[in-house]
């Protein structure tokens, strides 16, 4: 798939409803958001949301390191791509970033912003080569988003805490291409 599409979906509405269970993905699929990430899954119902969200014409993403019942390893990824639906993959491990574009997934990497040491450091976390988006987290102020863009030269999504207009409004006016919440509200927006 080609990252195009992607770009396109996010520049057309740059919310991203995540999901934690399958109640949550009924309400996001009804909402006008293009891209679902779920959050959490099992080995039983990531073929049954992944048709969902295709079938509703919506790209969809599974965060690799929290399928229970599926280990994190390369040979699990091609699994993801031979049985499930998804267009995408979210990692904490910049390992799984090669593998998962090689096997023609969209690449997110999650990065959690917790300290000046891990701002510090960011650039050494990131595979450039591989990676179509980067995650950080929590909301973060604009003076960091810009920072964060100056040292990893991707396009950013921010997450975590963004409850409401004024955090979507204050991520996007500061660069990031993108937001991601699982506050329903935020995705009605």
């Amino acid at each position: 798939m080609q990252t195009k599409k992607l770009f396109q979906a996010l520049a057309d509405n740059p919310v991203i409803a995540a999901v934690k269970d399958e109640s949550d993905l009924e309400e996001a699929l009804a909402t006008d958001v293009t891209i679902i990430f779920v959050l959490h899954s099992t080995i039983f119902n990531i073929y049954d949301m992944s048709k969902k969200i295709n079938a509703a014409g919506k790209i969809g993403f599974i965060h690799f390191n929290f399928i229970k019942g599926l280990s994190d390893e390369n040979m699990s990824l091609k699994y993801l791509k031979e049985n499930t639906s998804f267009d995408g993959i979210i990692t904490t491990k910049a390992s799984h970033i090669p593998a998962a574009k090689a096997l023609g997934f969209y690449t997110i990497q999650r990065i959690f912003l917790l300290d000046s040491m891990s701002m510090e450091n960011i650039h050494t976390q990131v595979p450039t080569k591989h990676v179509d988006l980067i995650e950080i987290l929590p909301n973060v102020s604009g003076k960091i988003i810009h920072s964060v863009r100056k040292k990893i030269y991707r396009p950013l999504i921010v997450s975590g805490l963004i409850i409401d207009k004024e955090d979507v409004m204050n991520a996007l006016s500061n660069g990031a291409i993108a937001i991601s919440s699982t506050n329903h509200s935020v995705w009605k927006l």
